[in-house]
């Protein structure tokens, strides 16, 4: 009996899954090919004689049974092996039931000021396994430029000088993905979005996080407020927990329409490319290593405790990145403006909150803006109602006009309109020649912008 079911197996193998017999099967051979992918990073290079090292991570969607192996070697370009970064031929293995690991490459430091250099990571990867790509970049930031002069916007690089307008997705893009993720930036890019859009609040424990709200409560499956909550307990948090693709945060719709659900917290897997931890809440400093090329707008919360030095330590985590002029630090709160200024005068920074309506009450008086030397960007919705009660009266004031946009342009101001939804919105805002829009929907805007100009149009 056991030769004929031994032969039956034989006959037709793997569609045989129920033959008892099968201990001589290669037991990877019931187990799904797993996706793989080396993140591509930045690290600062550090101070002389100081060895940092820049880690990429290695990420799987499916666990194997049998170990993974990634060998891997760096290549030069415009960073030079043995001078900015040690060259480096070696394998990481990845042990059988997990699903990720760390390729360390060191850095060699200098005081050289300099732009960001860049090498290559080559990897091919074991059986089993189905690498997304096999080279990345890794990037060595410049951190010896010191943040200590007030920049000069002479040229202004945000003016878009009369071309189409920098496509800003908003929290990564709120009703497209998953808001303030790793993987909503990231998928936004890949869309085409030109500029990521992020709120940075203090933890309990004076880290910084990306988040926009107060709390965490309308986004993760957690509750309170995130100056009282530590990094570790951030972390533990699932930040796709309420999206619903299309529709943003509601919390009244049936389980299944969370399709993000759990891959935070390893209850499913993640989509091709990624890991749990583009799902979870990310700090400043992760989406700094992630995206090193990508132009940023920061958004300056208020400090809540007022006893973590917020402004200087987004500062410094800057400066250590090489990031001031492909940056706007903006806030609505003017006391963190100015104290970010006060640390940061090198970083490009828009109009804080009151000192934009200052220059509104001189606008709507002379037809005209005042000198503002220390911004490059004026930041505003087309129209006050959607500032809410911060303003009195009733009546919306027009802000998207063609005659404020040519003002802030006379005074050397890039104009950056929030929040538009609608194509139509956005059309306008094209034909007002803005320099950019901010939208939850930075999919339809690049699908906008990628349109010939004579073609655009709302279905």
């Amino acid at each position: 009996m056991t030769r004929i079911l031994n032969t039956a197996c034989l006959v037709v193998g793997a569609l045989l899954l129920g033959c008892s017999d099968s201990s001589n099967q290669d037991p990877s051979r019931s187990v799904s090919p797993s996706s793989l992918t080396v993140v591509p990073s930045a690290a600062p290079e550090g101070a002389p004689g100081e060895m940092r090292a820049l880690t990429f991570r290695v990420t799987m969607t499916e666990p194997q049974p049998q170990k993974v192996t990634v060998a891997y070697q760096t290549v030069a370009g415009t960073a030079s092996e043995n001078q900015d970064y040690m060259h480096v031929v070696g394998e990481l293995e990845i042990p059988a039931g997990s699903i990720e690991g760390y390729i360390n490459i060191d850095l060699i430091g200098d005081s050289v000021e300099e732009a960001a250099e860049t090498f290559t990571l080559q990897f091919s990867v074991s059986d089993n396994t189905i690498p997304t790509a096999t080279e990345v970049i890794g990037t060595i930031a410049n951190d010896d430029t010191a943040c200590d002069i007030p920049f000069s916007k002479s040229p202004n690089p945000w003016l878009v000088q009369g071309s189409d307008p920098l496509n800003f997705a908003h929290r990564g893009g709120v009703t497209d993905f998953p808001e303030n993720t790793l993987y909503a930036y990231t998928e936004a890019a890949k869309a085409g979005a030109d500029v990521l859009e992020m709120d940075v609040y203090q933890t309990k424990d004076n880290e910084l996080v990306i988040l926009h709200d107060l709390d965490v409560d309308r986004t993760t499956n957690g509750r309170g407020d995130v100056v009282d909550l530590t990094l570790a307990e951030l972390r533990k948090l699932d930040a796709a927990y309420w999206f619903v693709p299309g529709a943003g945060t509601p919390h009244d719709r049936q389980d299944e329409d969370y399709s993000f659900r759990g891959i935070a917290t390893g209850q499913q897997p993640p989509p091709v490319g990624y890991s749990a931890e583009d799902f979870r809440i990310p700090t400043l400093e992760e989406a700094l290593a992630r995206f090193p090329r990508e132009l940023l707008n920061l958004e300056l919360k208020p400090d809540q405790d007022g006893v973590g030095d917020y402004e200087r330590l987004m500062a410094d985590l800057l400066q250590q990145y090489g990031r001031s002029t492909d940056v706007i630090a903006a806030s609505f709160v003017d006391e963190a403006a100015n104290n970010f200024k006060a640390v940061a005068p090198c970083v490009y920074s828009s109009v804080p909150f009151n000192q934009a309506f200052s220059l509104l009450a001189v606008f709507l008086g002379s037809g005209s803006f005042p000198a503002v030397p220390e911004h490059i960007g004026f930041q505003a919705p087309p129209d006050t109602s959607q500032i809410g009660d911060e303003l009195p009266g009733d009546a919306a004031i027009p802000l998207a006009t063609p005659e404020l946009v040519a003002a802030s342009h006379a005074a050397n101001l890039a104009v950056q309109v929030w929040t538009i939804n609608s194509c139509e919105e956005m059309l306008r805002m094209i034909e007002l020649k803005v320099d950019g829009i901010m939208t939850d929907q930075p999919v339809l805007l690049a699908k906008i912008l990628g349109t010939p100009a004579a073609e655009r149009q709302c279905d």
